[in-house]
């Protein structure tokens, strides 16, 4: 996690009690849907969500602004088995961006039930356990978010669900959530608020993250990989920005897309350029919604053999622990 800046003597909110502010991770196994909760909570899509697991590689601090506190919302790549060095630097970044926070967020899923007998015999997986208890040696207070309840054959199946949860750990909360839906937010809220301490705002109520335009922009890119490369190329996938010149009215950008292998570079670029060219024509309207003005956004594929086995690699490529 960012290091926490100094906090002051806390403001009153407009109800005469004090405002307050802190650090919230989200936390989980791949695909949950922590991406997608973080955009939801400080109403902006700043984290790439996509159907894919393991989406999500670095920590991303979100900041929601509410009238009655300030959450530093720590987005965090998805907790899971490593076995490539840009897998273990994902599970090391879930777990730092949760060591200090002042409330841990852990989302699972709801299940996939057919049946009542299903639903006797269930419980949580064996990765979703090594999760939970990876979380539970940092000793912050944790609330359990059940995501996609709408899955759920009815609202009493949840009980023995959240039942089953419930036996592995006190949390100081349990709540349902369903994106489809939009139920579980306001929950969240109250959860948050009374788990902030006192203090005045940690960052600039106008800015919504720590990371730069760059690296949202080279997000972006990889957001456009991920739509529209199939299942299995985007993750042999990196993206680094090599010049960025903000304008007044206009932006112009260069970006490298790196692969593994000289076959991938083909697949990227398409018949023609097709398929390059439309992930450049997304990922513009995707910067572009962000800074409010259009782009040019110039695109090359590069050849960096195994760059995801690699340390000295994915250092170059940016992905680093913070010094």
């Amino acid at each position: 996690m960012s290091e926490r800046p100094e906090v002051g003597e806390a403001d009153a909110t407009a109800d005469g009690t004090p405002f307050r502010a802190g650090f919230v991770a989200l936390c989980g196994r791949p695909n949950v849907g922590k991406s997608t909760l973080l955009n939801a909570l400080v109403g902006q899509d700043l984290a790439i969500a996509t159907r894919f697991p393991q989406t999500t590689r670095e920590r991303m601090l979100g900041v929601w602004n509410d009238e009655a506190f300030q959450a530093v919302l720590v987005d965090t790549p998805g907790i899971h088995r490593a076995k490539s060095e840009l897998n273990r630097f994902m599970v090391d970044e879930a777990l730092r961006g949760a060591k200090d926070v002042d409330l841990v967020l852990l989302l699972a899923e709801a299940p996939i039930l057919v049946d009542e007998e299903a639903l006797d015999n269930w419980t949580p997986g064996p990765g979703a356990r090594a999760a939970l208890e990876s979380l539970i040696e940092l000793g912050r207070p944790m609330v359990l978010v059940l995501t996609k309840c709408d899955r759920l054959p009815s609202r009493d199946s949840l009980i023995p669900v959240l039942a089953r949860w419930s036996e592995l750990h006190e949390f100081a909360a349990v709540i349902p959530t369903s994106a489809v839906e939009k139920e579980g937010l306001e929950a969240i809220r109250d959860q948050i608020l009374a788990h902030l301490p006192e203090g005045e705002a940690l960052y600039d109520p106008e800015l919504l993250s720590d990371r730069s335009m760059r690296w949202h922009a080279a997000e972006c890119v990889r957001a456009e990989l991920f739509g529209k490369l199939g299942d299995e190329l985007p993750y042999s996938c990196a993206v680094t920005i090599e010049s960025y010149r903000a304008g007044r009215s206009r932006d112009r950008i260069g970006a490298t897309v790196h692969v593994e292998r000289k076959s991938q570079k083909g697949i990227v670029i398409g018949a023609g350029g097709r398929v390059i060219k439309s992930i450049g024509r997304d990922a513009r309207a995707r910067i572009s919604e962000l800074t409010g003005r259009p782009c040019d956004l110039f695109l090359e594929v590069r050849v960096t053999e195994n760059w995801t086995k690699d340390r000295k690699k994915l250092e170059s490529l940016g992905y680093r622990e913070p010094s």
